[in-house]
């Protein structure tokens, strides 16, 4: 049976499945280290601090110098030095570079300058509630992060060389040393210096982020003498074609600034109940949706600048195929296992059951569109392959818009209290102080499947032909998520007879029969349904693991013949 299955799926098996396939499951592996490594970060605070009032000013901290990085980095993205340095030789991406350094620099430090002078403004307009000490404390954790969309910028266009010379390794390693570097902000600087010891952990974080790069930087003939302003046009013609790309980004930033500042309203501790959940959600969307759309971007600008316009569909599409493969049973299992993960990920120290609670509702509602996000990666960089920006700009618009004000209308309608009730028995966190925030996380994944939609339908509309390569894996998926959900379940509610749930290791063991329960029965839906991501999967594994055996099994006779052996 697996023989007939494998020879049927080799059929499906392209040169260009193959090519996704290598290249992200390389990205999701890294992506996976630094979730890893940021899953570790936000235990210790949440053991640390447990949704409290510190570590709402620690996020709220975040918002100006994360508005300002996307808007300053987005002018210097990989996706525009990346092709300026393909189209030059060696001495002219010396100067180019340079030439960006400087523009740069001089951009970002007076925007950050600027920003640091008027944070008391912006802050008391932001965060009302914050007065006294706490709006101190916001303001100084906010004017150190500031440093941190200068380095960070930078780092940004030392990635673009790194990229450029495949060195993937060092692209990789730069985020797990800058959680490294919040780790020892936690764990060292805080002690010392209180909640600024926090926030110079984070900076600490991005000169490392920055700093691993620089010495293959330097080895490649980069930043030996002072950087000049060498080619103003192409500083000019840079930043201009990557404005609308800053914008879209901008406006996600400008939706976490809103709903921030509506979390400061409700209950202490509900900046960090959101961020913890969307920080857990963020890591099968890193593994997931934007290793796909990652792996996919250089072939869409391939084919486009062929002229295959079909070809760029059918890139598009199969992406998009296995976006919904993964993410739909991901999102089920998710709403399922959702107070197991939390409980194992962040339930230490400071970090209570109420915590868990609120965290796990507020991460279910966010995983519900994970399969969304990653399409909307997905489909907006295939714009960008195609050189229309304009319209996720238009998009992103939308979406911010949306997103802020459904979640004002969802807060004002948990004044109810038959609402409120309603809605806390759906979620279970009946009678839990705090659990508006929820309406927050309902909020940003509506607005965020309902952009994904829209996306969806222009693209069809202007490109054609890409949802009728698609329907019958978004129904496979659907239906392969709700088996898996269903059999982790049954898994754990059987399970649970016999496991007491009074430690970390007896809620972990329980979750991960559910877990492997669950993905079991979903492979087998795929497989009973004929699945053809399941196929190319299976085919692509089996293939790279008998390859390994036979290089191993070949290297072991050589041996044996170069020894006298045979």
């Amino acid at each position: 049976m697996i023989s007939a299955f494998t020879g049927r799926a080799l059929k499906y098996l392209s040169s260009e499945v193959r090519g996704l396939h290598a290249a992200a499951y390389v990205l999701a592996a890294c992506a996976l280290l630094s979730s890893l490594l940021a899953m570790v970060r936000d235990r210790m605070l949440a053991q640390t601090f447990g949704a409290s009032t510190t570590l709402d000013i620690y996020y709220a901290g975040f918002r100006i110098p994360d508005l300002i990085f996307v808007a300053t980095g987005a002018l210097v993205s990989v996706y525009m030095l990346i092709p300026e340095l393909s189209r030059r030789g060696e001495r002219e991406q010396k100067s180019y570079i340079d030439t960006i350094i400087v523009g740069f620099s001089l951009f970002a430090v007076a925007v950050s300058a600027v920003a640091a002078l008027l944070a008391p403004f912006i802050l008391s307009i932001m965060f009302p509630e914050y007065t006294g000490v706490h709006a101190t404390q916001l303001v100084d954790i906010s004017r150190i992060i500031l440093l941190q969309p200068i380095i960070l910028g930078l780092s940004n266009i030392l990635a673009a060389i790194t990229q450029v010379r495949h060195r993937y390794a060092l692209y990789a390693i730069s985020p797990l040393l800058y959680n490294l570097g919040i780790i020892v902000g936690i764990e060292v600087l805080y002690p010392m210096w209180g909640i600024t010891g926090l926030a110079w952990g984070v900076v600490f974080g991005a000169c490392m982020h920055l700093g691993i790069q620089i010495p293959s930087i330097v080895g490649d003939g980069f930043l030996r003498r002072m950087p000049r302003l060498y080619e103003p046009k192409a500083l000019f013609n840079t930043a201009f074609i990557s404005l609308p790309r800053a914008l879209a980004l901008s406006m996600n930033q400008i939706t976490f600034f809103g709903l921030t500042a509506l979390a400061a309203t409700l209950t202490s501790g509900s900046i960090a109940v959101f961020m913890f959940a969307y920080n857990l959600q963020a890591v099968p969307l890193s593994i997931i949706g934007a290793s796909f759309s990652v792996a996919a971007f250089p072939t869409l600008a391939a084919a486009l600048s062929r002229g295959e316009r079909q070809e760029f569909i059918g890139h598009v599409a199969i992406a998009a195929r296995y976006v919904f493969f993964w993410s739909v049973p991901a999102s089920v299992l998710i709403l399922v296992l959702r107070a197991y993960i939390v409980r194992v990920i962040l339930g230490s120290g400071a970090f209570d059951w109420t915590d868990t609670r609120l965290t796990a509702a507020a991460f279910a509602l966010l995983s519900f569109s994970l399969a969304a996000q990653g399409l909307t990666l997905l489909l907006v960089r295939g714009y960008y392959a195609a050189g229309r920006t304009f319209v996720p700009l238009l998009v992103s618009v939308g979406v911010t818009a949306g997103t802020l004000a459904i979640a004002f209308l969802s807060l004002h309608a948990l004044n109810n209290d038959a609402v409120l009730d309603w809605v806390q028995r759906v979620l279970r966190v009946e009678e839990l102080q705090g659990s508006s925030v929820i309406a927050l996380a309902f909020a940003y994944a509506v607005v965020q499947i309902i952009g994904a939609v829209v996306l969806t339908i222009h693209f069809e509309y202007r490109f054609g032909g890409f949802f009728v390569q698609i329907y019958r894996t978004i129904f496979e998926s659907t239906f392969a998520g709700i088996a898996g959900g269903v059999g982790a379940y049954i898994a754990i509610t059987i399970v649970g007879f016999s496991i007491t749930t009074t430690t970390t290791l007896s809620i972990f063991l329980l979750g991960l029969t559910g877990g492997v329960c669950g993905i079991l029965v979903a492979m087998i839906t795929y497989y009973a349904l004929g699945s053809r991501e399941y196929a190319e999967t299976f085919t692509a594994v089996r293939a790279r693991l008998w390859r390994r055996a036979t290089i191993e099994g070949a290297t072991i006779v050589a041996s044996a013949e170069e020894q006298g052996a045979i």
